[in-house]
């Protein structure tokens, strides 16, 4: 929609002073210029109505100017109103668990859990083009690398994950908090915390329940990624399952289980397909100045005006 406003309104005031300027400057008849009857001047003269507007032609075009001109200083502007549609992007914060159960080779060709779930990570960070920080946890949890766009920078720091660099155990509530605290005052209206670990939570401290509910409290979603076949889980599984199912299921989000490569590959694919960049429209607003349009108007009325009283017959010689 195109609308037409006026910046400075309070300068048309201008306007009103016009009307005791033409009754100041209109022409009288008293003005006339006697001239002798005769058929030389039957040249020189026009009919009587012809001549009353060409003599208050230069005073009327002289006002139409001023009006243009009080018009241009109340700058005028063309208003264009549209809506753009705008992808919203993703923060996506990757937990990755390094406690000393990821050398665990079970995850076929003798790959170790570690070695898989960066490898995945690497395929699906590809693809992505969002805000992406990583916390690493351990018996601990700390932040590796704060939200960044930089796709090379994120991959790197997942290459660089190596278990040993924490004390051993396994802190998912304290990965929840560290990844929820990262997303809390980000921009985006989409949230999502991945959390990959082989092992139950075995830490005192704050509890994976509570760590959940204020992630959900500032719109994280939490993927919850379990690897590793439940053998080699062993009496922790059905701990293990039931804490991540309960943090997916609080913040809105989804459990999974993937006992190899191809496996999480397909988790990773599902995940992706859940975490679309969104699309909205967002209402825009495009001002364009159009104030030398009145400004070229008056120059034109002035020019006008000056050439009629420089005619033949606005000035008699």
């Amino acid at each position: 929609m195109v609308t037409y406003e006026l910046s400075q309104p309070t300068w048309l005031f201008l306007l009103s002073v016009l009307p005791l300027w033409w009754w100041w400057v209109r022409p009288r008849r008293t003005w006339g210029l006697m001239i002798a009857r005769a058929t030389e001047a039957e040249g020189l003269a026009l009919r009587r109505w012809l001549g009353a507007a060409v003599e208050a032609a230069p005073y009327v075009l002289r006002g139409a100017a001023v009006a243009c001109l009080a018009l241009a200083l109340a700058q005028p502007q063309r208003v264009r109103t549209y809506q753009e549609p705008v992808t919203e992007g993703v923060g996506i914060v990757l937990a990755v668990d390094l406690s000393t159960s990821m050398w665990a080779e079970d995850m076929a060709d003798r790959a170790t859990r570690l070695d898989v779930a960066k490898e995945t990570l690497q395929r699906f960070l590809e693809t992505r083009i969002d805000d992406i920080g990583l916390v690493s946890f351990a018996g601990e949890a700390l932040t590796r690398l704060p939200l960044t766009d930089d796709g090379y920078v994120t991959r790197a720091a997942v290459e660089a994950l190596e278990v040993g660099l924490l004390i051993d155990g396994t802190d998912v509530a304290g990965a929840i908090a560290a990844g929820g605290a990262l997303l809390r005052d980000s921009p985006h209206a989409t949230k999502v915390l991945i959390l990959v670990t082989d092992g139950a939570h075995n830490r005192a401290g704050l509890l994976p329940a509570l760590a959940t509910r204020a992630a959900a409290a500032h719109g994280v979603r939490i993927y919850s990624v379990a690897i590793g076949t439940d053998e080699a889980a062993g009496a922790g599984s059905a701990n293990m399952a039931t804490v991540l199912t309960q943090a997916a299921l609080i913040t809105g989000g989804r459990y999974f289980h993937a006992t190899d490569a191809a496996a999480l590959d397909e988790i990773y694919t599902e995940i992706d397909r859940l975490t679309e960049p969104s699309e909205e429209l967002v209402d825009r607003v495009e001002i364009t100045p159009a104030g030398v349009w009145p400004l070229l108007a008056a120059m034109v009325l002035l020019l006008f005006g000056v050439g009629i009283r420089g005619s033949r017959w606005g000035v008699i010689p």
